[in-house]
């Protein structure tokens, strides 16, 4: 758990956040948008939905982890016992590989549009394993340049090729409307920016952040309003003078355009932007396996980094194309991770002030204090998961798989386990044996050195730049 002496100035925060919306990822929500049918009206309409959505998601998610000083993946141990802990540790570890092999794929697209790269495939592989370097050795030096250095030139960067992307750009053009055979919706685009954006383990972040939520308030909003609008946006402009559907060679026309042809430069900031952005993808799925391995007496997390690396490049083999991967892993990204956090949110907020249960979460606890599972924790996660991979087109091998899409599959997770698990708790308070039902830890007096079978997902910080 990390103690009051080691929370980080709201300042400190707000850059670590920051850091992990100011992505090129989001760029690539706006420049598909364009190729979707989307308008330049409806990209703004979409993104200030994803913002408003993103932003209230997280004020839960994010200050559950400020208030209980915790990892995603050890506050699930209490919250949804041992059952619910594994469960949630796989749906970490899918979506964080889901997230890092997308990452690859688009490092690849980007590479492609800047140079011609020969054995295209084995470059791939050689990537998604070279990628978890960062992870595997710790290099501080590289997370705060990226943090420091990489982010504000890329803000920049983003804000410059935005201006004068826009001053280029006539009105007729910007305000003009592809017609496609099958234009997406608005909420399809908003899906897109929400399961880029939503990580699901804010936790893991805010867990070093002060423990009153106002202080948070401004980190989120600004973070997520200038991740889901700047980027979006310059994505969108760029595809409309590029107009070319290929996100990968227009690359080259952007950086020839925002860098004046400083293409080895442009390649720097895209490469060390998308690798702080797989150290975040890596530490979730990192993190769900050691929790799940953690009772291995001589499992190493530098084991699960190596294995992990090795899935990656062995899955970028049969994967899809990139926008159906993108489409894939964010749909997954929104409904998984995310419903049980705002799980999680819902027990440390809203359990203790409306039916006066306030569960221990004043230690990390080992699986011998856990509980068997918290019955309607996990049925509420189950059925948020359902709802929104259903509504979202997202279970393979049934009809609607990636052609289905009703409503908003992310809000709709989130609100199905939120209301219920309330009223699973709502049935289960007053009985005799709710504490056992809801799965509350058992905690024995600490002996003078208690032993610790999670100290490596504990004691593992945060990267600087998730």
């Amino acid at each position: 758990m990390v103690p009051a002496s080691e929370r980080r100035s709201n300042f400190r925060m707000f850059l670590t956040f920051l850091s992990m919306q100011a992505t090129f990822g989001a760029a690539y929500v706006g420049y598909t948008a364009r190729f979707e049918g989307l308008s330049f009206t409806q990209l703004i309409i979409a993104m200030a939905i994803a913002t408003v959505a993103m932003s209230l998601y997280c004020i839960g998610s994010a200050n559950a982890g400020a208030a209980v000083g915790q990892t995603t993946s050890l506050m699930t141990r209490s919250v949804f016992g041992r059952l619910g802990s594994r469960l949630v540790s796989v749906l970490l570890l899918i979506n964080g590989m889901g997230f890092y092999i997308f990452t690859v794929l688009f490092v690849m697209s980007l590479l492609g549009g800047l140079f011609t790269v020969p054995a295209v495939q084995a470059v791939t592989v050689g990537i998604a394993f070279v990628m978890i370097t960062n992870t595997y050795f710790g290099f501080d030096g590289v997370q705060r340049f990226a943090q420091y250095v990489a982010v504000p030139v890329v803000m920049i960067w983003g804000l410059y090729a935005t201006i004068r992307g826009l001053a280029t750009v006539s009105g007729s053009q910007l305000h003009s409307q592809l017609h496609v055979a099958s234009p997406s919706s608005i909420l399809f685009v908003t899906g897109a920016m929400v399961g880029l954006s939503t990580w699901g383990n804010e936790a893991d972040v805010f867990r070093y952040a002060k423990t009153r939520p106002q202080w948070n308030l401004p980190t989120i909003i600004v973070s997520y309003a200038v991740g889901s609008f700047m980027f979006p946006i310059m994505g969108y402009v760029v595809a409309v003078l590029a107009n070319q559907a290929d996100f990968g060679p227009s690359i080259k026309y952007f950086v020839n355009f925002s860098l004046f042809g400083l293409v080895a430069l442009g390649f720097i900031f895209f490469i060390v932007n998308q690798a702080a952005v797989n150290d975040g993808n890596l530490y979730i799925a990192v993190n769900g396996v050691q929790n799940l391995t953690s009772e291995l007496p001589r499992w190493r997390r530098k084991y699960t980094v190596l294995l992990l690396g090795a899935i990656a490049a062995g899955l970028t083999l049969i994967l899809p194309s990139l926008q159906q991967t993108f489409n894939i892993v964010t749909g997954i990204g929104a409904v998984t991770v995310p419903t049980a956090s705002t799980v999680m949110a819902m027990d440390v907020f809203v359990l203790p002030r409306v039916f006066g249960l306030r569960r221990p979460m004043d230690r990390v606890a080992h699986w011998k204090h856990t509980a068997r599972a918290n019955w309607p924790g996990v049925v509420a996660v189950v059925a948020g998961t359902i709802v929104g991979t259903a509504t979202g087109g997202l279970i393979p091998g049934t009809s609607g798989f990636q052609h289905t899409y009703i409503g908003f599959p992310a809000l709709q997770a989130w609100l199905t386990g939120a209301v219920v698990y309330f009223i699973g708790v709502a049935l289960v308070h007053k009985r005799a044996n709710a504490t056992v039902l809801l799965g509350f830890p058992r905690f024995e007096p600490e002996p003078a050195e208690a032993p610790d079978d999670s100290h490596e997902v504990a004691s593992d910080p945060v990267p600087e730049l998730a």
